[in-house]
């Protein structure tokens, strides 16, 4: 492996070599030194170049060659970023995803001496370099089970094939896998493969922009050049307009911000798929709807600051959409930031993907219809999309109740953070849904339940000042919702059936976990089990309407009465939770909660805590782990999130 010191030695050394090798006649123009390279992230070394190594046996022979990826953390991380000579891109897998892979097209009967890898932050800590002639049968020639991130040099190799693999096998974070470089040397083959066939395209007018996109093919990038174009009539994404799942168009603004868009509209979708719009920001007076016939139409990187006219900002209705990296914000009318419909009226749209996005400054006054996030909408109760939301920051988000609003199944909430907003999580039509690790802050609402089989934990809820309580299980005018339902009969409070609320900490809030008394169809088999209850205000623990409730192993302290939890399912005892520098009280390693779980079974839903952090053995009551291992988590800040993080 090349680590920071090897490094600098073989930099020395081809400086050396360099110098004892320029003639004496030689001009200043010919040992002039060359440009410097982009400035990158701090502490990451750029892919190594041969001025750095001296000479090289054989010849890199992968950069811009095809290659395909197992997942894409979002478009703006595509796996040909990786070959392209670049060490300001990258590519990056799904987070949190093992195994993953990138495998380069090398032409038929390659040879391969030598693979370097430069590593993102998000590391293989276990990998294997593999060639195949065809794509199918793998061989390895190198087994990592230690790697470290950084720069690996693999020298030494000996493998003939067409495909070069990279497969990771476990992260070294919590995140996914990502390469600024693979680099590749030996001898290029003979035949197949080829490099990317798309082309760069730069426009000026909203014209030429319609123009490029009618004549695209799959890989090609369109380029708006910054500035401010006014759309009256939306550049139409037809199918004529689509990329391919490892090579998508991609329409962006010149640089992230640089394009604004006024007007009544943008752009509009039909029937196209694999494309990604990026770096724009959108101004306009109606909303962007994306039609169910399209499919994986990404939005990287974007500004959202509708006219107040506007309903919605942003409705996604086809499947295996990405919405990534943006900002919402400003609204004041009626209407969400970001929806997720479908097709027809019962059916949500499937496998969306949002994250790292910004939701700010939502000041709807009304009593409910401002969302942030909506999944679904009631008649689409049933219908499971298989949604992740994860690693959103909400602040100011006071438009409803609800920030996330879930109206559909299947979903997984994670890993966001809600701060100084009105709304909170709320399952309030659907099953089968997960809300897991985030963080609720100083707000009115924390995370509210109705529906079956949901599960809740590894949460933080801390400073809600709703009396209804921090994590409220509902009760119901209905006891389940069914195919075939009137209507109006969809539109009812659904009562929770066989919830499971574990590992969760609950501390400084007005109410702690709570029920609903002003409805009477009850909550049925809800586990309540090793959560942190901590407050100095009304209860701790207080649920008026529930049948088959099973309570065990939760810790209750402070001031607040305990409530009608049974004394089998608490014991009062000082968890003595400090705060650490974001704020965040946590456990300490001499903390009771520590190896302290009544339930064995934690492990099904969560193998790790809210910070990331890996839960072993017994695991600690409540949100945190106590461990020697780094945290990879924490409250979200501006900086990690929307358009220019990282």
């Amino acid at each position: 492996m090349m680590k920071t010191t090897h490094r600098a030695i073989a930099v020395l050394a081809a400086a050396t070599l360099a110098l004892t090798c320029v003639p004496a006649a030689a001009s200043a123009a010919e040992i002039a030194p060359q440009s410097a390279a982009p400035a990158l992230p701090s502490g990451q070394a750029g892919p190594l170049i041969a001025a750095e190594v001296g000479p090289l046996a054989d010849a890199l022979i992968s950069q811009g060659r095809p290659v395909t990826a197992s997942s894409l953390e979002t478009s703006a991380f595509p796996a040909s970023a990786a070959v392209d000579g670049s060490s300001t891109t990258r590519w990056a897998s799904q987070e949190g995803v093992d195994p993953q892979w990138i495998t380069v097209d090398l032409g038929e009967g390659a040879t391969v001496s030598r693979v370097l890898l430069n590593w993102e932050a998000a590391y293989a800590s276990k990998y294997t370099v593999q060639i195949s002639a065809d794509g199918t049968t793998w061989t390895t020639l190198k087994d990592e089970t230690a790697g470290n991130g950084g720069t690996d040099d693999i020298t030494g190799l000996s493998g003939t094939g067409r495909y070069l693999r990279i497969h990771g096998t476990a992260r070294g974070t919590a995140y996914g896998y990502s390469l600024w470089e693979v680099q590749i040397y030996g001898t290029a083959g003979t035949t197949g493969g080829g490099g990317s066939t798309g082309q760069t395209t730069t426009v000026t007018s909203i014209s030429a922009l319609q123009s490029a996109i009618n004549n695209s093919d799959p890989g090609d990038t369109i380029v708006l050049k910054n500035g401010s174009y006014s759309v009256s009539s939306a550049v139409s994404l037809g199918s004529s307009a689509s990329g391919t799942s490892s090579e998508p168009v991609t329409i962006k603004a010149e640089t992230v911000g640089g394009v604004t868009l006024t007007g009544s509209s943008s752009f509009s979708f039909s029937g196209v798929h694999d494309v990604s719009i990026q770096g724009f920001k959108f101004t306009q007076s109606t909303t962007i709807d994306v039609g169910s016939s399209s499919k994986a139409v990404d939005f990287i990187r974007n500004e959202f600051v509708f006219a107040q006219s506007a309903e919605h900002n942003l409705i996604v209705r086809s499947d295996d959409s990405e919405v990534a990296y943006n900002w919402f914000h400003g609204k004041s009318t009626i209407g969400v930031y970001l929806g997720i419909e479908g097709p027809g009226t019962d059916t949500v749209a499937k496998n969306s993907h949002i994250h790292h996005n910004y939701f700010s400054d939502q000041t709807f006054a009304g009593s409910n219809g401002g969302e942030s996030i909506r999944l679904g909408t009631s008649p689409k109760a049933l219908s499971s999309g298989g949604a992740i939301v994860e690693y959103n920051l909400f602040e100011d988000a006071d438009g409803d109740p609800e920030a996330i609003s879930v109206k559909s199944s299947g979903h997984t909430i994670r890993y966001n953070t809600i701060r100084n907003s009105k709304g909170g999580i709320v399952l309030r039509h659907g099953n089968n849904n997960k809300v897991l690790s985030n963080y609720i802050l100083n707000g009115d609402n924390g995370i509210r339940i109705y529906g079956n089989d949901h599960v809740i934990m590894n949460n933080y809820v801390s400073g809600i000042s709703n009396i209804d309580g921090a994590i409220v299980v509902g009760s119901g005018t209905v006891r389940d919702h069914f195919v075939g339902e009137s209507t109006e009969s969809r539109k009812q409070y659904d009562a929770p059936d066989r919830i499971r609320i574990g590992l969760n900490t609950v501390v400084n809030n007005v109410n702690g976990l709570a029920g609903e008394p002003q409805r009477t169809v009850e909550p049925r088999n809800v586990t309540i089990v090793d959560n942190i209850f901590q407050g100095s205000t009304n209860k701790l623990a207080d649920v008026p309407l529930m049948q088959d409730f099973y309570w065990r192993g939760n810790i209750l302290w402070g001031s607040a009465a305990n409530g009608n939890i049974p004394t089998v399912g608490y014991t009062r005892v000082n968890p003595q939770l400090a705060q650490d520098a974001a704020g965040v009280w946590k456990i300490g390693s001499s903390s009771p909660a520590v190896n302290a779980a009544f339930m064995t079974d934690h492990g099904t839903w969560v193998t790790d805590d809210i910070e990331g952090r890996q839960r072993a053995g017994v695991y600690d009551v409540g949100a945190h782990e106590v461990t020697s291992n780094a945290a990879t988590r924490a409250p979200l800040t501006t900086a990690k999130v929307g358009p220019t993080a990282p």
